[in-house]
């Protein structure tokens, strides 16, 4: 019985130090990707899809409006490892047809935003360039390629290339 008893003993310490254990991203080896995305010519990580924390875009199928979210942060603090999400950009979107493959975003009712060091606020508008949706899966993500897609309201703009991939989540 003492020998029962010990091997209990052993084996509910062992688990409760495996309980208080934790594991941060780095000691799991996992890793933060990001994507390139240049606005007005500066180039920026926006930490999408493959991001281990991300914002997540959205997409109403009944009423065919949502928002592409592209959280970034400087490139070079990427590059070194350090993920900060300084910067969102989000595309509001309204139109008649669904999200597919081979959409251009400007066919739909759009408005850029913006919180960076330059700019806060909403309002700016579609005013040239192209946008065209290369991929998209199901409830799970949504791929953007941006050429010179531009947006102003008068005093400010804001032009976009390169592609993204994007977490989306559609109801």
């Amino acid at each position: 019985m003492k020998k029962y008893l010990n091997f209990m003993a052993f084996v509910m310490m062992t688990v409760f130090s495996l309980a208080f254990v934790s594991c941060g991203v780095d000691e799991l080896n996992l890793k933060q990707d990001y994507d390139v995305l240049q606005i007005n010519g500066k180039s920026y990580a926006c930490y999408g899809y493959r991001s281990i924390i991300t914002y997540i875009s959205y997409w109403d199928v009944s009423t065919h409006s949502g928002t592409l979210k592209l959280p970034c942060g400087k490139l070079s603090d990427a590059q070194k490892g350090e993920y900060d999400y300084d910067y969102m950009y989000s595309i509001n979107m309204e139109g008649s047809q669904d999200l597919k493959k081979g959409n251009k975003i400007e066919n739909f009712s759009i408005e850029f935003e913006a919180m960076d060091d330059d700019y806060v606020g909403d309002g700016l508008l579609y005013a040239g360039g192209s946008a065209t949706i290369t991929d998209k899966k199901e409830d799970t993500y949504v791929t953007v390629k941006f050429n010179n897609l531009k947006f102003s309201n008068g005093t400010k703009s804001y032009t976009l290339n390169g592609t993204v991939q994007l977490d989306l989540d559609e109801d």
